[in-house]
């Protein structure tokens, strides 16, 4: 049996930590996508590599410092998030819900295998399979016996600080409340006077832009390759199921709880002399199936 020093063990979960916001970022999108226009984003994830694409080319072909490039990222892909609204209005029109979602389905999952294709391509032009930043430096921090980069750091302090304003966003203003009233009931919402096609093109805008946030973060402390997407996506969905399926504060907690839970999971396997790395996936695909098994509707109902 072999033990991890207390720095070790620190350092390891506030990478789970880290982990577990860029998790609460991508699910928050996808509640917000699927709550205010019913949409099941399969390529959510896909997103995120796009947005680590970006500004891994960014960096590479102008030197932009990564955390100035997601002045570009944002708002490119809010772009993209409108286009993309627009382009699942005539999918989204069909007679019954269950329609709807199935089209949603398929139209996003076709969507995830162009984008993971784009990924491969532009990896042959620059002559690699994979996207990392990691190599980028500013530095380390040390407290306590605890060594971090400050990457690492700013990385963090910048999705709380993200987190926190997308909390303000959705209880504290006025467009906050039309898409907290369109989760709840669209009908009600359109009959109170709201504009829900707005608020859903908003909304879109507002997902992938957050996707392609996690994915400037992601990129900086993690390997990621164009294939990547898909699990991005079913590791949010195990969140969403995880905090409650339309919660956003379930989205939000239950990312930061997910990514804990994988470190600490992984810290006892390595102390036990197992492979804890390679057990770490399967920690959400479980968390998942006892949280379906035990409180089907999440930690925190909406």
């Amino acid at each position: 049996m072999v033990f991890l020093d207390l720095p070790a063990v620190i350092t390891i979960l506030l990478q789970g930590l880290l982990y577990g916001g860029i998790l609460s970022l991508i699910a928050i999108g996808l509640t917000l996508i699927f709550g205010v226009s019913r949409v099941m984003n399969i390529a959510h994830g896909d997103f995120l590599v796009l947005g680590a694409i970006v500004t891994t080319l960014l960096f590479l072909n102008y030197r932009l410092n990564p955390f100035l490039s997601i002045a570009v990222v944002v708002p490119l892909f809010a772009g993209v998030g409108i286009l993309f609204s627009l382009l699942m209005r005539k999918p989204m029109s069909a007679r019954t819900a269950e329609l709807s979602l199935a089209a949603s389905i398929l139209v996003t999952l076709g969507l995830s295998n162009l984008i993971e294709g784009i990924g491969d391509r532009v990896g042959a032009l620059i002559n690699t399979p994979f996207y990392s930043l990691e190599t980028y430096g500013l530095g380390t921090t040390s407290f306590g016996g605890v060594t971090l980069t400050n990457v690492l750091i700013l990385t963090f302090v910048t999705i709380i600080l993200i987190s926190i304003a997308m909390t303000i966003l959705v209880y504290r203003t006025g467009f906050g409340a039309l898409m907290r009233a369109s989760m709840q009931d669209r009908e009600v919402a359109v009959m109170l006077g709201a504009d829900t096609s707005r608020v859903s093109m908003v909304t879109f805008a507002i997902g992938i832009s957050l996707a392609a946030f996690a994915g400037t973060m992601d990129v900086l402390v993690t390997v990621l390759d164009p294939s990547s997407g898909l699990a991005l996506t079913i590791s949010a969905l195990t969140v969403v199921v995880l905090g409650g399926l339309g919660s956003f504060n379930g989205a939000l907690i239950g990312g930061f709880l997910l990514g804990f839970l994988t470190s600490f999971v992984e810290i006892v396997l390595d102390d036990l002399g197992q492979a804890g790395a390679a057990w770490g996936p399967a920690v959400p695909m479980i968390v998942m199936i006892l949280v379906l098994i035990v409180r089907p509707s999440g930690l925190l109902r909406r």
